[in-house]
């Protein structure tokens, strides 16, 4: 097993750190870990349970993957009953665990695992009976079998001599009923000193699931809220410049193939430039910011990106600008993207200022007729030399010439043919 945060990129170990001071000394029950999508939430508590193995009793449970229930009751103590089996228990703590595992299976029997069938939490037998006295009434006894159950849990607990704390996540994701079912289920079997949880949440999306579900105003849903989490902890956020170096070390390996095979293509206008590492991730970073991308939208394009990657074939060279450019213009807009590959004059400001700042190399190159290149950008207003220019287009011709074929025409064709690749991704509906 890898060290915890070893592979951290944006300083969330030394946080992690204070963090799991905070949960094993504290007093409260019920923490939430907020930060929007795709900020590394999951990252963080999995490795931040690696920190406390030693120090607590840490189960792991992905809300999204048990949503299929009609109760999270179910996949919550089946989760909490795998992991305390799995240590070594004397005779007295198993027998706890084991009447509670009973009591499981009675509140949990008018559950089913299978989907789509819309049954109750509790036994449907659990009727009011006028003819029997209230004491003896079915709802009384699981009451105080409720009670008894909280009162094992916590003999458990004081028993390990370990804080019990449960992380959720992808609770977010889940059907808004369900992300209430289990704040619901939270509260009334779980409010137990030394048993804690961690929800690791989008807060937007949990007061959507609110909303949704009661039809509350607008700003009510964290009064609703309050009712199930003691204190709220927002995981710091960083730059979408951290962002974008960190996705990119996902695809990194890809593009580093198709450099060591030398097809690998990129203008080398710059002086002394940094490592292409460094240089990819400043160049999208740049384009993230002219189309006014969200992490989200970054999370979106670095997919996109990869099934781009996947995409090519061992015979094709990556010609790394517009492939960046391509794919980034494809996600705001395809009208903008087939104006850029047909140098439409309906162009928007936008593109123009794409042509003019980022690509003013590439303008028209690969979606015309790239032996007329040179006179064409001779001719243009660029800050660029007629010498740089006259060097990459050579570099480019002879990477062609060996990658491709020695033939002039075919060439052309393949640059020609060049956006389709970018095109085609678009047919992908990137869910996430």
């Amino acid at each position: 097993m890898s060290e915890p945060f070893s592979d951290d990129q944006l300083g969330r170990k030394a946080i992690a750190q204070h963090f799991k001071n905070i949960l094993l000394n504290t007093k409260w029950n019920v923490f939430s870990l907020v930060a929007p999508w795709g900020c590394g939430k999951t990252y963080f508590i999995q490795n931040l349970i690696k920190t406390m193995e030693e120090d607590s009793i840490n189960i792991l449970y992905n809300a999204w993957e048990s949503d299929f229930y009609d109760s999270p009751l179910i996949p919550l103590l089946s989760e909490l009953f795998v992991k305390l089996e799995s240590l070594e228990n004397d005779d007295k703590l198993n027998n706890d665990i084991n009447w509670s595992k009973k009591f499981a299976k009675k509140i949990c029997k008018g559950t089913t695992v299978q989907a789509g069938i819309n049954l109750k939490l509790f036994n449907c037998g659990l009727n009011f009976d006028p003819d029997k006295k209230m004491l003896d009434s079915d709802y009384i006894e699981l009451k105080s079998e409720i009670q008894e159950f909280k009162c094992k849990l916590k003999n458990i607990q004081e028993t390990l001599n370990k804080k019990i704390i449960i992380f959720i996540d992808e609770l977010d994701r889940c059907n808004p009923m369900y992300t209430i079912k289990t704040l619901e289920v939270i509260k009334h079997f779980f409010g137990i000193p030394n048993i804690v949880f961690v929800l690791a949440v989008d807060k937007s999306q949990i007061e959507n699931s609110v909303r949704t579900i009661f039809g509350v105003n607008q700003g009510a849903e964290n009064g609703y809220l309050r009712k199930f989490i003691d204190v709220e902890f927002e995981l710091p956020k960083y730059s979408s410049k951290e962002f974008i170096s960190v996705n990119l070390i996902k695809v990194l390996d890809k593009i580093t193939k198709f450099q060591q095979n030398n097809r690998y293509y990129r203008y080398k206008g710059q002086n002394n430039p940094p490592s292409e590492a460094i240089w990819l991730a400043d160049f999208i970073f740049i384009m993230a910011n002219m189309f006014d991308f969200s992490l989200r939208d970054i999370e979106k394009f670095f997919i996109r990106f990869d099934l781009f990657l996947d995409v090519l074939s061992e015979k094709d060279v990556l010609l790394i600008e517009p492939a960046i450019v391509l794919n980034t213009l494809a996600m705001r807009s395809m009208k903008d993207f087939d104006n850029y590959v047909n140098m439409s004059t309906e162009s928007s400001d936008l593109i123009k200022e794409l042509d003019k700042t980022i690509l003013p190399l590439w303008k028209g190159f690969l979606f015309n007729n790239y032996r007329k290149t040179l006179e064409r950008q001779v001719n243009s207003t660029t800050t660029i030399s007629t010498d740089t220019i006259y060097d990459n287009m050579l570099g480019l011709r002879n990477i062609l010439y060996e990658k491709i074929s020695n033939n002039i025409n075919d060439q052309e064709r393949y640059l020609n043919d060049y956006p389709f690749k970018i095109k085609f991704i678009h047919n992908f509906d990137i869910i996430n």
